[in-house]
C-alpha cells in the first residue's frame, strides 16, 4: 500500500493531495489534539487513519491491518488529564508526579482488551484482534464497524423510534449480554453511545472499558458513570453490582429510544421517584412491555429483573414458568442475589473455595423463588410429559362440595402422618438449646415470605434480603419456602419421611455430593411445628461443613418454610450461634405467591399449580367413554379453552391438562392406558411416538406423545403410593408453553387426597 495514494479516511486509493472521491475525507483537516499523525505505523503492522472518537482516557482511530488487508479500529490509551504527547508527536509522557496512576490506568486499559478477547466468539459484541504496548502507552485492535452509533441514529430519526424498531436493535445486544454475564463479566456502561448499527443493519456492543476508569486516585469504577443510564449502586464504590446493573442501563437505553427522554438520575429517585411511564409521555405500548421497562428501571436492585434474559423474555412475552412465578410471587422482589461478587478481572486467585463460599455463591446466584420453586417447575422432558386422554367429547362441570363447577382450592385437613415403618430419627444430641443470648441481633423482615428472623448485626445481607452470612466466622443462614424437593412437600411429614431426598435435592445445588445425617427430629419454632435435620456435608473439593436444615409448618395448605444454617465442622460456638438464629424465626401468615393446592374429595386427588397460568380455572369433569363415564380433574389455560372443551381438535382455543386415576378407564397399569390412547389416536388418523420414561415428583412415569392434525398430545401414567395415576394434556403451538408448564406441575405434585 502506497501511503501517498491512500485515503486515511477509508483506506481506498486516491490521487495524492486530493479530496477522497469515495468518502470525502480531506487530509489537510486538522487532527484532534493529541492524536497520532496520519499514516503512523504501529506494531509494524497497523497503519493509522482518521480519528473515530476521543474520550478522557483514550483515542480511537481507523486503522488498516497490512497483514490481513482489512480495516480495523485501534484504541490508544491516552488519559488527557495526566498525560500528553511528547515533542516527537508519538511517545506519551506524564504531566506531573502521576507515574503510579498512569501505569495503573494502563493496566485497566489492557483489561478491556483481555475481556474482549474472552468474548471473541460472542455474537454482536465487538471483537478484539490484538493488543500491545508501544510509544510508552498501550493499544488494542478491534474489528472496524462501518455504521453509526445508536445515539447518532436516534438523532437522525428525530430523537426517538418506535418500540418494535428499538427492540429489533437492542434484542441482539441483550442476548449477547446474557453470554457476557455467564462469564462473570459486566459491561457497566451501556448507553446509545456504545451500541452501534452496522451498514448491514446489525447491532454491536462496544466499549467494555468501564473497568479501566480507576486511576489510583481513590475513584471507583462505579463512581464514574453516565447519568440517567447508571443505577444507584454505581454511585457507590461498594455498590452491589451484578447483571441487574446492566439490566437498568439497558432499560434506560430502551426508555430513551422510545420516549426521546432520559430517565431521571437513579439517585434522585430514591427519595422521590419522578420517573414517568412511557404511556404518560404519549407512547403507546403493550402493557407487558411497559411493565417490563419500568421493572428494569426499578431503583432498588431487588425490584429489578435479576438478569438480562429475564428482562428480554418479559419484553417479548416469552416468559418462562420460573420467571412468571418470580414475577407473580412478588412484584417487589426478583433479583438474584449475587451479593458482592467480583466480575471484571476476578479469577479467584487459584484458591480452593470454602464450603461457605460455595453456599453463598449459590445463594447469590439463586433468589428465594428459584429455590422455592424447586422441582415443582421441572421441565421433565423438552416438550412433554403431558398427555391427553379424551380425544373426543366436551366437558360437563360437576359441582364439588356444593361450590359450582370449580373444585376446591385452599386449606385442606391435615395430611396423614408418616407410616409406622419410617425411620425414627435420633434426637439425643442436636439441635441443642443455646444459652442466654450474647449476640447483638436485628430483626429482619423476610418480605414475601411473610415471616421474620433475628440476625446478628455483623452479618452481611444478600441483595434479595433472604440470606445472611458472616464470612469471618464461617456461618450462613438461608431462608425460603419449599413445596417441592424432588418430591412434593405438603406438610412436615413429607420432609420427615423423605429426609435423604430433601437434603440431597438442596445439596446438589451446592456441589455437596456426600452428606451424612447426624440427627433429626420434631421441634417447635416460633409457636409452629417444625422438623430439623442436622447433617455434615462434603463438597466436590473435599471440604466439609456442618449444617442444619429446619422445615417450619406454616399456615399454607402445602409446603413449609425452609431455613438452612451452615457453620464450620465441630465449631460449637458456630453451632450455638446458628441454633439461636433459627429459633428466632416467626411466621405472619402465608407467603405471597400465586401457587395453590387444588383437591377433589370426590375424585380423591390433589396437586399444586400456578394459578396465574390456569386462567380458565380447575374443574371436576365427566368424560364420556364408550360404555361409561370417567371422573377427572381438568386444568384450563384460558376461559376460551373451557368453552372449547377437552379433546376438541376442531377448536383453535382447545387445550388443557387432565388428571385422574387409571382405574376410571377400566385399567390397572400404565401400559394398558397408553395402549388405549395409542389405539384412539390411530383411529382418529393421528400418529403415536415412541414410549419413554421420565422421573418427576419422586415417581417414574411411562409416557407417550401423539399428534392429531395441528394438535399435540401426551399421556403419562405412574404408580404412586400404590395407586395408578394418569396425567394428560392437549396443546397447540399457541398455548404449548403454558399447558406444558401446568402439566409438569401436576405431574410433579399429584398425590392421593
Amino acid at each position: 500500500m502506497n501511503p501517498e495514494r491512500v485515503c486515511f479516511g477509508c483506506f481506498q486509493e486516491k490521487e495524492p493531495g486530493s479530496v477522497c472521491p469515495h468518502c470525502g475525507f480531506r487530509e489537510d483537516e486538522e487532527q484532534p489534539y493529541l492524536a497520532l499523525p496520519l499514516g503512523t505505523l504501529l506494531n509494524g503492522r497497523y497503519m493509522l487513519g482518521k480519528v473515530l472518537g476521543v474520550g478522557g482516557f483514550g483515542i480511537t482511530y481507523l486503522g488498516y491491518d497490512l497483514t490481513l488487508e482489512i480495516r480495523v479500529a485501534i484504541k490508544e490509551y491516552m488519559p488527557s488529564s495526566i498525560a500528553t504527547r511528547n515533542a516527537d508527536r508519538y511517545n506519551v509522557t506524564r504531566t506531573g508526579r502521576v507515574e503510579e496512576d498512569y501505569q495503573y490506568g494502563m493496566e485497566r486499559f489492557l483489561d478491556e482488551a483481555k475481556i474482549l478477547a474472552k468474548l471473541q466468539n460472542t455474537p454482536h459484541v465487538v471483537s478484539v484482534q490484538n493488543y500491545f504496548k508501544e510509544n510508552n502507552t498501550a493499544y488494542f485492535v478491534m474489528e472496524y464497524i462501518d455504521g453509526m452509533s445508536l445515539k447518532a441514529y436516534l438523532a437522525d430519526q428525530g430523537g426517538k423510534i418506535p418500540y418494535t424498531q428499538a427492540l429489533t436493535i437492542l434484542q441482539p445486544i441483550m442476548e449477547a449480554l446474557t453470554q457476557v454475564h455467564a462469564l462473570n463479566l459486566l459491561h457497566r456502561d451501556i448507553s446509545p453511545d456504545n451500541i452501534y448499527i452496522t451498514s448491514r443493519g446489525e447491532s454491536r456492543l462496544l466499549d467494555f472499558g468501564a473497568a479501566r476508569f480507576a486511576l489510583g486516585d481513590g475513584k471507583s469504577v462505579s463512581v464514574i458513570l453516565k447519568h440517567g443510564y447508571a443505577p444507584e449502586e454505581q454511585y457507590s464504590s461498594h455498590g452491589n453490582q451484578g447483571p441487574w446493573t446492566d439490566v437498568y442501563a439497558m432499560g434506560a437505553t430502551l426508555y430513551r429510544c422510545i420516549t426521546g427522554q432520559l430517565p431521571p438520575d437513579s439517585v434522585t429517585r430514591i427519595h422521590g421517584d419522578t420517573l414517568k411511564a412511557p404511556s404518560e409521555l404519549g407512547v403507546s405500548l403493550p402493557k407487558h412491555v411497559e411493565q417490563a421497562i419500568l421493572k428494569a428501571l426499578a431503583v432498588k436492585t431487588e425490584d429489578r429483573f435479576p438478569n438480562m434474559d429475564a428482562f428480554l423474555r418479559a419484553l417479548t412475552g416469552r416468559v418462562t414458568v420460573q420467571e412468571q412465578v418470580a414475577a407473580s410471587v412478588s412484584e417487589r422482589t426478583q433479583a438474584a442475589a449475587f451479593g458482592q461478587t467480583v466480575y471484571v478481572g476476578s479469577d479467584g486467585g487459584g484458591e480452593k473455595p470454602s464450603p461457605l463460599s460455595k453456599l453463598m455463591a449459590y445463594c447469590r446466584a439463586n433468589p428465594v423463588i428459584a429455590w422455592a420453586s424447586g422441582g415443582g417447575l421441572l421441565a421433565v422432558i423438552a416438550l412433554c410429559i403431558i398427555l391427553p386422554i379424551a380425544l373426543s367429547g366436551g366437558r360437563e362441570s360437576i359441582p364439588a362440595g356444593g361450590g359450582g363447577g370449580d373444585i376446591s382450592a385452599g386449606s385442606p385437613p391435615a395430611v396423614n402422618t408418616p407410616s409406622d415403618t419410617a425411620d425414627t430419627p435420633d434426637t439425643t444430641d442436636e439441635p441443642s438449646v443455646p444459652p442466654a443470648s450474647t449476640l447483638e441481633m436485628e430483626t429482619r423482615d423476610l418480605g414475601i415470605l411473610n415471616a421474620s428472623i433475628d440476625i446478628p448485626s455483623d452479618y452481611i445481607v444478600s441483595a434479595d434480603g433472604f440470606s445472611f452470612m458472616n464470612e469471618d466466622r464461617g456461618c450462613a443462614v438461608m431462608t425460603s419456602f419449599l413445596w417441592n424437593a424432588g418430591i412434593p412437600i405438603y406438610s412436615l411429614s413429607d420432609v420427615e419421611t423423605n429426609q435423604e431426598t430433601v437434603i440431597s435435592f438442596m445439596m446438589t445445588s451446592f456441589d455437596v455430593t456426600d452428606f451424612t445425617i447426624r440427627s433429626a427430629g420434631s421441634d417447635s419454632i416460633g409457636g409452629q411445628e417444625a422438623y430439623q435435620i442436622c447433617f455434615t456435608g462434603t463438597d466436590t473439593d473435599g471440604v466439609t461443613m456442618d449444617m442444619v436444615y429446619t422445615a417450619v409448618q406454616g399456615d399454607s395448605a402445602f409446603g413449609c418454610y425452609s431455613i438452612l444454617g451452615a457453620y464450620p465442622v465441630g465449631d460449637e460456638a458456630g453451632k450455638e450461634e446458628i441454633s439461636e438464629i433459627l429459633r428466632t424465626f416467626r411466621t405472619d401468615g402465608i407467603p405471597d405467591m400465586t401457587y395453590s393446592m387444588w383437591y377433589s374429595e370426590n375424585i380423591g386427588i390433589k396437586f399444586i399449580i400456578d394459578n396465574s397460568l390456569a386462567q380458565g380455572s380447575v374443574w371436576e369433569t365427566s368424560l364420556q367413554l364408550e360404555n361409561d363415564t370417567a371422573e377427572v380433574i381438568a386444568v384450563y389455560p384460558t376461559e376460551a379453552a373451557v368453552d372449547a372443551g377437552l379433546g376438541n381438535v376442531d377448536s383453535p382455543d382447545a387445550g388443557g391438562v387432565e388428571a385422574g386415576y387409571v382405574s376410571e378407564f377400566g385399567y390397572t397399569t400404565p401400559e394398558e392406558l397408553l395402549d388405549d390412547h395409542a389405539a384412539s389416536v390411530a383411529a382418529s388418523g393421528g400418529a403415536a411416538g415412541e414410549r419413554y420414561t421420565a422421573v418427576t415428583g419422586g415417581a417414574e412415569w411411562l409416557c407417550q406423545n401423539y399428534t392429531i392434525g395441528s394438535y399435540y398430545f401426551s399421556s403419562g401414567a405412574a404408580v404412586i403410593d400404590g395407586q395408578c395415576f394418569y396425567v394428560s394434556a392437549m396443546y397447540s403451538a399457541s398455548n404449548q408453553e403454558t399447558v406444558v408448564a401446568l402439566c409438569n406441575q401436576v405431574m410433579a405434585s399429584i398425590r392421593p387426597w
